[in-house]
């Protein structure tokens, strides 16, 4: 198993085998871009992506086109961006959004996003707000959350109503360790938690130099290479009928750099992670609601 996953994550760790089209959200009253696997059997499945806080998707650009890469029509609205965002209000916009992207033909006219396969991802507080959503639809058929954070209404709190299949990616050490962790323990579908060793929770944003110069970004390669292959690889399992990638969506599976944690590993690691946090950083979550 260990040689099948490591050849697997350097499969998907490479651009898939679809060129890649960029199109404007605008369309559909809501700002934001769409990103469509060229050439790719229609109709390929949707994948909804939430940005974290003060973000947006041009932070994610390499990200969502390497998605796209591999067969998946992505949608990414620049919605809920300042310092004091609605959380209920971003799901609802990526809802619209998914909604609006469903309806149309896009790329080159050639490729539609299929109803019966649509899944919704996001980094930080976008993860949380992908949990949000997913436990207002039905027709969610898998969610991934990078480093989530807490929402206000609770995304934890929510999960006890969500039966789509779930991948909860964590930072060894993160300080949003506990939100995590309160997701995974409230998931009521399936749900694999792999614990990233050496990824840095704000890592997976993408280079802005004005970003970076006042303390708000902090890319991170090397997070890029541990979840991007992850996440394409969930997807792939979940959304598409080739069991290749049945791998990634296994909790029995091992992948280098990971560990996947069980309900056991939670209940013997301390209750509160926030608890020693500096006060300042509780200031931040009790701001932006993550």
């Amino acid at each position: 198993m260990a040689k099948k996953t490591k050849e697997l994550l350097a499969r998907v760790s490479r651009r898939g085998p679809y060129g890649v089209d960029r199109g404007d959200l605008g369309f559909t009253g809501t700002p934001g871009v769409v990103f469509v696997p060229r050439g790719a059997p229609s109709p390929a499945p949707l994948v909804g992506w939430a940005h974290d806080w003060t973000r947006g998707p041009e932070h994610y650009v390499d990200t969502l086109k390497h998605l796209a890469s591999w067969g998946f029509v992505v949608v990414a609205p620049a919605s809920d961006r300042g310092l004091r965002p609605n959380h209920q209000h971003y799901a609802d916009h990526l809802s619209a959004a998914l909604e609006d992207v469903l309806q149309a033909t896009l790329g080159r006219g050639a490729v539609r996003a299929d109803p019966h396969r649509i899944a919704v991802a996001g980094h930080g507080l976008g993860g949380g707000v992908a949990a949000l959503l997913a436990s207002q639809r039905t027709d969610i058929d898998g969610v991934v959350m990078v480093f989530p954070t807490e929402t206000v209404p609770s995304a934890a709190d929510r999960a006890m109503t969500v039966d789509a299949p779930a991948l909860l990616l964590s930072g060894a050490g993160g300080v949003h360790s506990e939100d995590a962790r309160e997701l995974q323990r409230l998931w009521r579908g399936d749900l694999v938690h792999r614990r990233l060793e050496k990824a840095i929770e704000t890592g997976l944003v993408e280079r802005n130099p004005l970003l970076e110069r006042v303390g708000l970004a902090d890319p991170d390669l090397r997070t890029h290479r541990a979840v991007r292959p992850l996440l394409a690889g969930y997807l792939l399992a979940t959304l598409t009928d080739d069991d290749t990638y049945a791998a990634f969506a296994d909790p029995e599976a091992e992948f280098k750099g990971t560990v996947t944690v069980t309900h056991e590993m939670l209940d013997e690691e301390a209750d509160d992670l926030l608890a020693s946090a500096p006060p300042m950083l509780k200031l931040v979550k009790s701001f932006t609601g993550g």
